[in-house]
């Protein structure tokens, strides 16, 4: 089925309307749709193709969302009472600006008395991780470079070099050896895409909520 159209008449009627497009937003637009009903998903932001991205974050008026200021890009900064908060905004939500960082929660948060005198949620949730995985493309980072270098000797002098590990992303980097490659991009339909090139949270989530099967 095509993709529904982005702007809704005003006309119609909806069974659900989903306010954000992150990764909570889109997720529940997603299984809604999944489960017949029609939904209406609200951003106040923009959606963002790959030329609209900032190739640095000095491009303000690209990477900042401060309408005031005339900047319409990605990123929220919220100041709040002991706490300064960044957050997405745009198509995607979150997903925009999280750095593509795929992280589980490892056992001790699950030994925490808020989790485990509930639940057993480790459990629970894992068919849950692994198909955010599956969807996501998460991979480990096979790249390293000199800010990884100069993190991994401030963990050494913390003694926390074990903390020194691969980072787990949502990207497609392609073969060794392949780079700028077609390759089929199974979250687009079966598209070619040039490899490597980011795979990221927005792309997945967004392409699975923006084709509802509705009867």
């Amino acid at each position: 089925m095509p993709p529904q159209r982005l702007v809704a008449s005003q006309d119609e009627t909806f069974d659900f309307v989903v306010i954000g497009s992150g990764f909570g937003g889109s997720v529940a637009a997603m299984r809604l749709t999944e489960k017949g009903y029609r939904v209406l998903v609200l951003e106040r932001g923009r959606r963002f193709d790959d030329p609209d991205f900032p190739r640095t974050n000095w491009d303000a008026r690209r990477y900042l969302w401060w309408p005031a200021l005339r900047c319409f890009g990605m990123l929220q900064i919220t100041l709040l009472k002991d706490v300064l908060v960044l957050h997405g905004s745009g198509v995607g939500g979150g997903s925009l600006v999280y750095a593509n960082v795929l992280m589980e929660p490892d056992d001790h948060l699950f030994e925490a008395p808020g989790w485990r005198d509930l639940a057993d949620w480790k459990t629970i949730l894992r068919p849950h991780y692994d198909a955010a995985r599956r969807m996501l493309g998460v991979t480990t980072n096979p790249c390293r470079w000199p800010a990884d270098d100069a993190l991994a000797a401030a963990a050494r002098d913390l003694g926390k070099y074990e903390s020194d590990q691969p980072t787990e992303v949502g990207v497609f980097f392609g073969k060794t050896g392949e780079e700028g490659r077609l390759v089929p991009d199974l979250i687009s339909a079966g598209k070619a895409r040039r490899a490597p090139g980011a795979f990221t949270a927005v792309r997945a989530w967004w392409a699975a909520a923006t084709t509802p099967r509705i009867p």
